[in-house]
Parts: structure tokens; sequence; C-alpha cells
């Protein structure tokens, strides 16, 4: 249980922090990786494989950032993989895509609503916050 207000502090700090800068501290970031690391060591709820896959996530989609010139964002796939050390494979998976979703509603809004163009870069971990409070309900 305390594994997941964690995660929530962490997603919460870090959907601020993009919706107002669009840029999310590496520091916090690594620290975020270190506390879920101490987390998984203290409580042993995952087995190790379920938390290296669970990670992989997150770094599929930093090499996805690399090959599309990081039209997604480096932090987004290094938060994902965070993520994964918290949950595993599969709830990083599942919040991933209730978050893709959720961007994909928005982003087709603001585009048929003539809001924003195509090119508006949307912060992301807003909707990963989303994603993992739809998980939690």
């Amino acid at each position: 249980m305390i594994q997941k207000i964690i995660l929530l502090a962490i997603l919460a700090v870090f959907a601020y922090q993009d919706w107002k800068t669009q840029k999310i501290s590496v520091y916090l970031l690594l620290a975020s990786g270190i506390m879920g690391l101490f987390c998984h060591l203290c409580s042993r709820q995952l087995a190790m494989g379920e938390l290296l896959l669970g990670a992989t996530v997150g770094i599929a989609m930093l090499g996805i950032g690399f090959l599309t010139r990081e039209k997604i964002g480096y932090g987004d796939g290094a938060l994902v993989a965070v993520c994964g050390i918290f949950l595993g494979f599969t709830e990083n998976i599942e919040m991933l895509c209730i978050a893709l979703i959720l961007l994909e509603l928005t982003a087709l809004f603001l585009i048929v609503a003539r809001k924003k163009g195509r090119r508006y870069r949307i912060p992301f971990c807003p909707f990963l916050l989303a994603g993992y409070l739809v998980i939690l309900l």
C-alpha cells in the first residue's frame, strides 16, 4: 500500500512539473527510481523479472524517443521505466495504455475544436497520473 502512495506522489509531482515547464528533473527521476528499488527490496511484492520487464517498457519508450527525434520525450520514457519498477510489467502496460487513450482523446478534442494545431506538444505526465488513478480505482 505504501508503494502505491509513494508512486501516486511521484506521479503528481512530475505531472505538475511537466504541466508547468514541459521538463522533468533528471535528479528527481533518479531519486524516484532508487526509491522504487528500495521499496521493492523491502516488500518483495514483485519478482525481479517482473520488475525488470516493467522497467523495460520505459526503456523501449526511450528508444522510440531516440528514433523519432524526441517526439516522445526522454523524460516520459524514463518516468515510465520508474513506474515499471513500482508496478511491474502488466500494471505498467495498463497504466500506459490508459494514459495513451486519454492523451489521444485530448489531442483529438484540441484539433477538432481548433484550439491547437497538429504540432502542439502536450505534456504526458498528467496523463500517466490519470492512468494510474484509473488503475487505483
